[in-house]
């Protein structure tokens, strides 16, 4: 079969999948308080805490989609950046070395290497914070 003609044929399949599950998703609804997955989007609001449980897949990936993450990072107080530098570092620290561990079991080495590497700086910047905090304790 032609490449191009093979190419074709993957991107229509993708499509119809794409549109299957769409079509699922909308499908769904809470089995607490019986409002539909279409009902939710068109609203934006959830009916019950059972909501969250029925529409997980699809909340997780709309997050995803709309802050590039599905996980809560917290909020820092507006102006209060400096008190908390110390705690983003430490946060990007260990995701990165979440990242790290499974670069290397899946053997992507390369990407290893840079998690490490992004790593180090963050491990320099925290030993230059914790470094000035003593220095003004005892100034």
């Amino acid at each position: 079969m032609d490449d191009n003609l093979k190419s074709f044929l993957q991107y229509i399949f993708e499509i119809v999948e794409n549109v299957e599950r769409r079509n699922q998703a909308t499908a769904i609804s809470c089995a607490s308080c019986g409002l539909s997955y279409a009902e939710f989007k068109k609203s934006g609001k959830l009916g019950c805490q059972g909501c969250y449980t029925s529409f997980r897949s699809s909340i997780s990936q709309a997050l995803k989609n709309i802050h590039g993450t599905n996980e809560y990072r917290g909020k820092i107080p507006q102006g209060q950046a400096d008190k908390y530098t110390e705690m983003i570092i430490r946060r990007e620290l260990s995701e990165n070395r979440v990242l790290l561990k499974k670069a290397v079991e899946s053997e992507e080495f390369e990407q290893a290497a840079k998690y490490r590497d992004i790593i180090n700086g963050l491990q320099t910047q925290v030993e230059g914070i914790a470094g000035q905090a003593r220095n003004d304790t005892k100034g």
